[in-house]
């Protein structure tokens, strides 16, 4: 990491704390103005940092400026449109991990979790979809299956900061999920939120 980018960094870092706040407290307005400025300010970030691979770098710019989009649609409350920026997202994340190599032994490790995941939430999710919008499934299937790639892509990597930033992803989307279509649990907003975030910060810093 240069210096610049630990110093773009920060305020990433601080519109994220922002945005928690503002979801805590319901507060639309200040969600509307922080959160989009997480992903922009990490975008200036990667392009500051000297990243291992300038491959992986440009993949993940293009899944980022994807994210602002998810962003700003899932702000107006358009999260149907949301999804297809978001899965777009993940597609380029995957491309970028790819750029760094792929190990079988980690990638399995990636699947086995995904895997239990899949037992313990997925089914039971795509049930709930099925019954109360039968007209979703398919894309909700298609997301998963890609958000699911995407953490297997990192897992082959064996990179730290990777693996916990895809994991996180995946616990955000998932609980996203949940909680639309399942049932409410208590403050899943602010666990979204915050998962969401230190996942975005993370993927950014597996490039160096």
């Amino acid at each position: 990491m240069t210096s610049l980018a630990w110093i773009l960094l920060a305020p990433a870092a601080a519109a994220a704390v922002v945005d928690w706040v503002a979801v805590s407290r319901a507060d639309d307005r200040l969600e509307r103005r922080a959160k989009p400025l997480v992903p922009v300010a990490l975008i200036a970030t990667a392009f500051a940092l000297d990243p291992a691979d300038e491959a992986q770098r440009a993949a993940f710019l293009v899944a980022l400026g994807f994210s602002l989009v998810r962003d700003v649609l899932g702000l107006r409350g358009d999260w149907r449109c949301a999804v297809v920026p978001s899965f777009a997202a993940h597609v380029a994340y995957v491309v970028g991990f790819q750029q760094v190599g792929w190990s079988w032994l980690w990638a399995a490790a990636g699947i086995v979790a995904v895997l239990v995941v899949t037992l313990g939430y997925a089914v039971r999710l795509l049930l709930s979809v099925r019954a109360k919008d039968p007209a979703l499934t398919l894309p909700v299937v298609a997301y998963t299956g890609a958000l699911s790639l995407m953490v297997v892509a990192a897992s082959a990597t064996g990179q730290p900061t990777a693996v916990a930033g895809a994991f996180l992803f995946y616990c955000s989307d998932a609980l996203a999920g949940w909680n639309r279509f399942r049932e409410q649990t208590p403050y899943a907003r602010v666990v979204i939120a915050v998962s969401y975030h230190l996942a975005q910060i993370l993927l950014v810093l597996s490039l160096t």
